[in-house]
């Protein structure tokens, strides 16, 4: 009985310690160590708010995923020196698998390549689903040239300026197209149409006197025409009748020279 016993506590420890072993390895392989991932440090910020960007979200370029969110905080909490204005800008700690971009993750220098991409024109935008409503940081060159803000921290790893979304350029873009609007002189633009509106008139009444005027000249003309059609429709009917008088006169008199 007592060994039955023992042997009941060996299968138990033997299990609970085989159930630890899996959980740390799940945690150790998730964590990236057994998967042999290793991401590089980066971050972003954004002036407008990141409604759907969680911990976790992925991090996209041009559509495949490079990394994850890890952090999302403020600027005035990550950093103890900055301008009050850049305080309550919202702060993005991002995790990038070099791999994925391309690069040997041995590689020593792997920052200072991704940093030379970023200065080449390597931009962050929040870009979300419109149905779901959540949102992943999207890294891309945009086609627009983008002035970027000058930074008031140093920051603590790779920093990847934010390009404004399309809805955002459209409201930056709206204030200028209202002021181009505001200057249009509306009342002599209507002004023109309508002197244009009153020299076509007047040309219609123009053509109009004209017409009226040259009217008996117009009745003779269009006389002289039917005369001349029915000279023609009753010459082809002789010619039809008689083909040659196409080739001489329809007067029969002989010559003088051959009336002998």
């Amino acid at each position: 009985m007592a060994d039955s016993n023992q042997a009941n506590y060996g299968k138990i420890g033997f299990t609970l310690i085989m159930g630890i072993a899996c959980i740390v390895g799940t945690l150790i392989w998730y964590g990236g160590a057994g998967s042999g991932k290793h991401y590089v440090d980066a971050e972003t910020y954004f002036n407008s708010p990141v409604s759907g960007l969680a911990v976790g979200s992925d991090v996209c370029f041009r559509g495949v995923k490079i990394g994850t969110v890890k952090r999302i905080s403020f600027i005035g909490t990550e950093y103890k020196h900055y301008d009050p204005d850049h305080g309550r800008a919202i702060w993005v700690g991002l995790a990038v698998d070099p791999r994925l971009c391309g690069f040997d993750e041995q590689d020593k220098h792997v920052e200072e390549r991704l940093a030379e991409i970023v200065s080449k024109g390597l931009h962050a935008t929040l870009a979300a689903n419109m149905l779901t409503g959540i949102a992943h940081i999207e890294l891309n060159f945009p086609k627009m040239k983008i002035k970027d803000e000058p930074i008031s921290w140093k920051p603590h790893s790779l920093c990847i300026p934010p390009a404004p979304t399309l809805l955002e350029s459209a409201s930056d873009a709206l204030p200028g197209l209202i002021a181009k609007v505001d200057k249009i002189n509306f009342s002599e633009g209507w002004s023109n149409v309508m002197s244009a509106v009153t020299s076509a008139g007047t040309l219609m009444g123009t053509a109009n006197s004209v017409v009226e005027t040259q009217q008996g000249n117009l009745a003779e003309i269009l006389s002289n025409l039917r005369d001349a059609s029915a000279a023609l429709r009753d010459f082809s009917y002789q010619v039809r009748d008689n083909p040659s008088l196409l080739i001489r006169s329809a007067d029969q008199t002989a010559l003088p020279e051959t009336s002998r």
